[in-house]
């Protein structure tokens, strides 16, 4: 039998980069020789910044290709009038090429799984190419009605799935647009007999084909049989589709910087990665819990509070109340109003369920060697909640690599962006500049991205080679991916199995809203 899958389609904008700003050691560098009353010897660049002489010689490069310093030969560096400019204004020099793109996915309304237009020869039909080759009532039979209520598609869903080239990296998302509302259908063909479903996607099939088989087995007795030929028409892709661009590659895991990765074994482990990340932190701290309760609230306030104290902004994003009244809620706006600065609230909150599943830290933290500083922890217990030793998902994930973590806070700004009530532009905004900037701090000054040297890996025992951030309904189909035993998937939602369902038959789209997980992979044997 046929039937048709509700899908909607969604356009996405977005910026890609090329190259990164100077990081804070090239800045300084190049102050330092505006500053200087004669031209800067290496020897002096040392004796100063008592770094490497790799990092001051990658330092002078990128100066002097960008146009920011000279090289007087036999005497030393001296800065241009560009670079004297610059700096005099307050600016930071800047090596970034920045370019505009766009694309389409596709979202399917059943589960609410993703995939890029050009990816894999989506076969997409409109009600009217439908009618010309389906009567009214086979094809009135034949729609399935749309199970995913969402009509929007958040920034941090759609960032792996946008394609760039090599040495690129993404450096902006803008909200996506939809463009079509579950009026586009892709039909599908389905055997009960033989239990097989063809013309899906290949990374659809794990987690869509169980949910249609039963869609069709409570049809069976209304659904007539197609011919051969009648299924061809329909499954076989469109005439007049677009040029299949398949061909760019699925966006592939960056390498791991060494060490920048911890499994927490244990919650004395959890609890004190979480503590030192909000001790630590810069400007900015980001609380992801399932359940927020007062409870959970009064055992972390003297931590919140000194942050507060320091000038730290902290953001707690939390899914749904655990029974206590408002309480919860309650005890944060006193702690808000008790740390305020006159009208200006440096703890913000929903005030409405975000419905996210997920628990999470992420904070930034002084930056080094010009390298912007952030943690991330995963898992563990549910900050801000009632806290039970039973309730910790082990292992947790303490995460320091700045490419990681920058996926994970563009995801929360994404959520911030879809939770009903009050304004959080401000969060939203933060934690989009922040990811920005972690993601450029990857770069070298030629624009590839660090490469993880063999010589690394093998002096650092239990590392892994790349982290992959899975969100949201792309956590279900985990299960059915291929993984090495010394392989690792973290999760830091309670587990949803791969039929999509939770133990009470609720569909994964809807339970796995703001869902985290992060598959490590280990490196080949040598």
């Amino acid at each position: 039998m046929i039937l048709l899958v509700p899908v909607s389609r969604f356009h996405v904008t977005y910026e890609v980069g090329v190259g990164r700003p100077y990081s804070r050691l090239e800045e300084l560098v190049c102050r330092l020789i505006a500053e200087a009353d004669q031209p800067v010897t290496l020897t002096q660049l040392r004796d100063t910044f008592q770094v490497h002489d790799r990092l001051l010689l990658e330092s002078v490069v990128t100066l002097v290709r960008a146009g920011w310093a000279a090289m007087d030969i036999g005497v030393g560096l001296v800065v241009t009038e560009q670079g004297r400019q610059t700096l005099s204004e307050g600016g930071r020099p800047h090596s970034t090429i920045v370019r505009k793109a766009h694309t389409s996915l596709y979202m399917e309304r059943v589960c609410g799984l993703l995939q890029r237009e050009t990816q894999s020869k989506l076969n997409v039909r409109t009600l009217r190419d439908l009618r010309s080759v389906m009567t009214r009532s086979d094809l009135e039979r034949s729609l399935i009605t749309v199970r995913n209520p969402r009509n929007s598609l958040s920034v941090g869903q759609a960032q792996g799935l946008l394609p760039h080239r090599p040495g690129e990296w993404i450096r902006r998302v803008a909200e996506p647009r939809m463009q079509t509302k579950a009026n586009e259908f892709m039909p599908v063909a389905v055997d009960l007999s033989s239990r097989t479903v063809t013309g899906l996607p290949r990374p659809w099939e794990p987690l869509l084909s169980g949910a249609l088989l039963r869609e069709a087995e409570e049809r069976a007795e209304e659904m007539r049989e197609f011919s051969h030929d009648e299924i061809s028409k329909l499954i076989s892709r469109h005439p007049n589709a677009g040029p299949n661009r398949s061909a760019i590659p699925q966006n592939v895991p960056d390498p791991l910087l060494p060490g920048s990765i911890i499994l927490l074994q244990s919650t004395d482990d959890f609890l004190t990665a979480v503590h030192r990340a909000i001790e630590q932190a810069q400007t900015s701290v980001l609380i992801m819990t399932p359940e927020l309760n007062s409870t959970g609230v009064r055992t972390l306030e003297p931590l919140l509070k000194a942050a507060l104290e320091r000038g730290v902004c902290i953001d707690v994003l939390w899914g749904t109340e655990q029974g206590d009244n408002g309480e919860g809620r309650a005890d944060l706006k006193r702690i808000a109003a008790q740390s305020a600065h006159g009208s200006i609230r440096s703890l913000r909150f929903n005030d409405r369920p975000a419905g996210t599943v997920s628990r999470m830290v992420i904070a930034d933290s002084k930056a080094g060697r010009g390298m912007s500083g952030c943690t991330a922890v995963l898992g563990g217990f549910p900050m801000l909640d009632a806290q039970e030793p039973a309730d910790c998902l082990l292992p947790g994930l303490l995460v320091h690599d700045p490419a990681v973590v920058a996926q994970l806070a563009r995801a929360a700004a994404g959520w911030w962006a879809e939770t009903p009530g009050q304004e959080f532009s401000a969060a939203i905004d933060r934690w989009r500049s922040l990811a920005s900037r972690w993601e450029e701090s990857t770069r070298s000054p030629l624009g590839h991205h660090r490469a993880v040297q063999p010589a690394d890996r093998q002096t650092i025992p239990g590392d892994y080679a790349s982290a992959r951030v899975v969100l949201d309904v792309d956590c279900a189909m985990l299960d059915s991916e291929s993984v090495t035993p010394e392989d690792v998937i973290v999760r830091a939602y309670p587990y949803v199995c791969a039929s999509g369902e939770d133990e009470f038959g609720n569909i994964a789209s809807v339970t796995l809203r703001g869902a985290v997980a992060v598959h490590l992979r280990s490196y080949p044997p040598a």
